[in-house]
């Protein structure tokens, strides 16, 4: 496979070497670039909150502006994210976008979004960098640029994907501008946390350039014994071949230590009634250990004034080590007593994937062809060791009294040496390859814009231990999407667009899962207001999701049902909405259900996790003070409601409403910014994912829930040099 994979990147290399040896070079749009990045570098330096972006960013592989794409693509930029003090995505980040929630069940495996019913894929610069089981880790808030959440399967940008949509991380890249910044953040639970960004030219010419990004961390939670220190370096070097082309390698290497995966808790009387700082581990417990190294090379070309050449080569590596203890039973002669075993877990998991797209401009008579065409390829592994899956491992229990919790106790941490390889009890692997081609037509003077387009991909998915199995496919995607222009700042716009994505896993049978098939009609309208300061979208849709995984809760084993259907209505707004009022709110109406299985008891229930209303509001407004500097105040909520359990059977969970308040104020000059914010500030005692253990149909069993945390407050002061 490895051979193949290489040879799949190399015999797509000569695009790259025809497209250096052209001789066509375009000044003025090397110049128009660098004009109008060193504008935004200079705004943001000073005041400026960029809360809109009117177009998504080059990773995606469009060059047509948001207002005029017929998909709904939501923009966060860095500044909301300074704004709101996020210091990783899975802080309260999904509040930025409509109906974008979180399952929190194993906040350090990974981000877990969810949207439009289902789990979102991850990419990171555009690639796909979803591994199998675990990983990657979530990505600390220093290195992101901007996130871009991609709404429906978006057949343009990805090889495979989850129907309901994906999210794209893009990391921060050298500008050519010399600026540096140094923050530092002190909060509550013991939060202390140092980062620089360091960005600039290594010659006068700008030939090479370089950005860094390193974090270091401390902190401890509000739950009991739990922590999270870690350490985060991003360098990156561009090297500018030509006024036209470039190279860019990235290296961005994580590593973190916290007590176990999951906060979740378990009790037998209700959600949220435990204390928010109770834990079902234990201090003599050993620190869970995570790193991940990812590497990205990336070749660019501009090939004379209309066309474009992007290849990339990526590689991502997660390894996790540790142990957690988990509660999978109950105790019906003493429900308080918790029976928790301890599992040990060791994974390997990468990703190698290689892309190379081609944009182009052509005209034909008085219709304009935005052309885009390409190749993906991706292989992920996966070599795991989990004590759940050995019989051998030591199944003690050990009880924990909810009334009378005892720590410091003695345990068999459970831990497995030797090579990965030889105690292995899970090696699987996912590859596809990919070709694909996209015209879009511009008409009436671009008013109307009209899109065709489709993918051929092949995969195999493969299980080697515990058993032997795979599953192979071939299918061709159709996307075909209009825009129409009914003023020049307010369009309109429907798609109808498809995917498929090879699966992980073993089914209860014993056999690899079959492809996830879907299909999403969708249409809306977009508005810029204010010359393109805020924008406003609003969009319905339809999705069908085929071949869904889902678990058992009274065995914890997988299984393929039929089908499921979401239907929706978002609404998004953001931007600045009167001078020195940044502003963004959204709001989702989300049904998903089971439409089809072999289980008719089960047709009609709600998908897991499913959140039906969702709202969210953040304002930040600039005083217009005669001051020196520039002082704003910030606040914002979060609402949930209408939510489900984690399992489509726990149909009547009564799951409490998330709300939370947080406010802030913020301090900026030209060197140095300060920033204070107070996080649930009613203090109220939320929780995310929620089930019940160890079957919903028992009416007394344990209730898990992850408790999420109270007040908080957070203060950085940083300093521009």
């Amino acid at each position: 496979m490895t051979n193949r994979f290489i040879l799949f990147a190399f015999l797509a290399m000569p695009f790259g070497v025809l497209a250096q040896n052209g001789k066509t070079k375009n000044t003025d749009t090397a110049k128009t670039d660098s004009v109008k990045h060193l504008q935004t570098v200079d705004i943001n330096s000073r005041y400026y909150r960029r809360y809109n972006i009117g177009k998504s960013s080059a990773t995606l592989k469009q060059t047509t502006p948001l207002l005029q794409l017929p998909q709904n693509i939501q923009e966060i930029d860095k500044s909301i994210l300074l704004d709101q003090q996020a210091i990783n995505i899975n802080e309260s980040v999904t509040r930025n976008v409509s109906g974008a929630i979180r399952n929190n069940t194993a906040d350090f495996y990974g981000p877990f979004i969810f949207m439009r019913g289902a789990g979102i894929n991850t990419l990171r610069n555009g690639v796909d960098l979803s591994m199998i089981y675990y990983g990657p880790m979530p990505e600390d808030a220093a290195i992101i640029d901007r996130m871009e959440f991609i709404k429906g399967p978006a057949g343009f940008m990805n090889a495979i994907g989850d129907p309901a949509g994906s999210f794209n991380i893009v990391t921060k890249n050298p500008t050519g501008i010399s600026t540096n910044n140094v923050s530092f953040t002190a909060g509550s639970f013991d939060l202390f946390r140092l980062s620089g960004d360091f960005d600039g030219n290594f010659d006068k010419n700008k030939k090479w350039q370089y950005r860094l990004n390193v974090v270091g961390q401390k902190a401890k939670s509000f739950q009991k014994f739990a922590f999270n220190d870690k350490f985060v370096i991003d360098p990156v070097l561009k090297y500018n071949i030509n006024d036209h082309s470039s190279i860019t390698a990235e290296y961005i290497y994580q590593k973190q230590k916290f007590l176990q995966y999951l906060l979740t808790v378990f009790t037998p009387d209700g959600f949220a009634s435990l204390p928010r700082d109770f834990s079902i581990s234990d201090p003599n417990k050993e620190p869970v250990k995570g790193s991940e190294n990812n590497a990205f090379l990336t070749y660019e070309n501009q090939i004379g004034k209309n066309w474009h050449l992007t290849a990339k080569g990526v590689f991502a590596g997660s390894h996790l080590d540790g142990n957690y203890f988990f509660v999978s039973s109950y105790n019906k002669a003493a429900p308080n007593l918790l029976p928790r075993r301890v599992t040990y877990e060791r994974f390997n998991t990468n990703v190698y994937a290689f892309q190379a797209f081609l944009n182009g401009e052509v005209k034909t008579g008085s219709i304009t062809h935005k052309l885009l065409g390409g190749i993906d390829a991706n292989r992920k592994n996966l070599l795991a060791y989990s004590g759940y899956n050995d019989k051998t491992a030591n199944p003690t229990l050990y009880y924990l009294d909810i009334n009378n919790p005892v720590y410091g106790i003695n345990f068999d941490s459970n831990k497995r040496d030797g090579a990965l390889k030889d105690i292995a009890t899970n090696k699987q692997s996912v590859e596809y390859y990919a070709a694909y081609a996209q015209d879009e037509l511009n008409m009436l003077n671009d008013k109307l814009r009209i899109t065709f387009a489709a993918r051929l991909t092949g995969s195999k998915s493969a299980v080697a231990v515990p058993t032997v199995s795979e599953v192979k496919d071939w299918i061709v995607t159709p996307r075909a999407g209009i825009s129409y222009s009914i003023l020049s700042d307010f369009a309109a716009y429907a798609v109808y667009d498809n995917t498929y994505t090879p699966q992980s896993g073993l089914s209860i049978a014993g056999g690899v899962f079959k492809p996830l098939k879907g299909e999403n009609f969708e249409f809306g309208l977009k508005k810029d207001w204010a010359n393109g300061k805020w924008n406003t979208t609003l969009s319905f849709y339809r999705l069908t999701r085929d071949n869904i995984i889902v678990t058992d809760p009274s065995t914890l084993l997988q299984s393929q049902i039929g089908q499921t259907k979401a239907r929706g209505i978002e609404f998004d707004l953001k931007g600045e909405i009167v001078k020195g009022l940044n502003a963004v709110i959204n709001y989702a109406y989300t049904d998903a259900i089971i439409s089809k299985d072999a289980n008719a008891a089960i047709v009609g229930l709600p998908s897991p996790y499913l959140t039906k209303h969702i709202q969210n509001t953040w304002l930040n407004y600039r005083l217009p003070l005669a001051l020196p500097g520039s002082f704003t105040v910030s606040g914002g909520y979060q609402l949930q409601s209408g939510r489900s359990g984690r399992y489509s059977v726990e149909n009547n969970l009564a799951v409490a409403p998330i709300f939370r308040l947080d406010g802030g104020i913020g301090w900026t000059n030209n060197h140095i910014i300060v920033n204070a914010i107070v996080n649930n500030i009613l203090d109220r005692n939320n929780y995310g994912s929620a089930w019940i253990t160890p079957v919903a149909s028992n009416p007394v069993g344990l209730n898990a829930y992850v408790p999420f945390a109270p007040r908080e407050f957070r203060l950085t002061v940083g300093y521009n040099f």
